[in-house]
């Protein structure tokens, strides 16, 4: 404490002023923790923070249920060089093996000759009928073949299904045992075809893609794509 000239104690200002500064930061410390950073609060513990860090990502929501003796395959989808979005399709391994087996090895690429849909076009579409994909050799629908080497049998089961809705998937041929690689999304019932295709599984994921190929089509079938359609990519849901 300060003295003035006669003896009188005067008060000392500086002392009062740091401790009222020192207060002040407290304060404004606490605010802080509570108010700018609530995302980011105080771990009470090394065990608190490892546990955070290992919390595994949130699963990934889906439209479909896994069914027993199916399986689940993926195709991503481009529209004149833009990504239009993912197929979904669900392959009916318990009814048709054979057939199921030869579009998922051929979706994914895993076969002893690396055969794959991959890169290639889909060359006719029909408004209110097909989609129709799989040659991936001519593009054109001259082309492609089977994982088995060439040509394949027709399974009777597959033959027993029906094209009875839109989205249904099924192989396109020449006339009986004929099938190879090129398959089509079917855009609506088609009784005619019954006994005479292989229905082999059906879209479960991603039906406005195959919305949208549909647009690049015609009514007429021969006539010129509106749009180039292309199988960019594709895999298998193994989880």
């Amino acid at each position: 404490m300060n003295t003035s000239r006669r003896g009188t104690p005067q008060p000392n200002y500086a002392k009062y002023i740091f401790g009222f500064l020192a207060t002040m930061m407290v304060v404004y410390f606490v605010w802080m923790q509570k108010n700018i950073a609530p995302s980011s609060p105080f771990l009470k513990s090394g065990t608190e923070a490892q546990a955070l860090a290992q919390k595994p990502p949130k699963p990934v929501v889906r439209s479909w249920a896994r069914k027993a003796g199916r399986r689940y395959v993926w195709i991503d989808v481009e529209i004149d060089g833009k990504a239009a979005g993912r197929v979904v399709s669900e392959l009916y391994m318990d009814i048709v093996p054979a057939t199921a087996e030869n579009f998922r090895a051929l979706v994914t690429g895993d076969n002893k000759e690396g055969l794959s849909y991959k890169g290639s076009k889909c060359h006719r579409i029909i408004t209110g009928f097909i989609v129709q994909c799989g040659d991936f050799e001519t593009g054109k629908g001259y082309g492609g073949k089977s994982i088995y080497g060439g040509k394949f049998n027709d399974e009777p089961a597959g033959l027993k299904l029906k094209h009875d809705k839109r989205y249904v998937l099924q192989m396109a041929n020449s006339g009986p045992d004929s099938n190879g690689s090129q398959f089509c999304f079917m855009l609506g019932a088609a009784p005619h075809l019954n006994g005479h295709h292989v229905v082999f599984g059906e879209v479960v994921e991603g039906f406005d893609i195959v919305d949208a190929m549909e647009l690049s089509g015609n009514k007429e079938d021969g006539v010129a794509l509106n749009h180039n359609v292309v199988l960019k990519d594709g895999g298998e849901y193994l989880d």
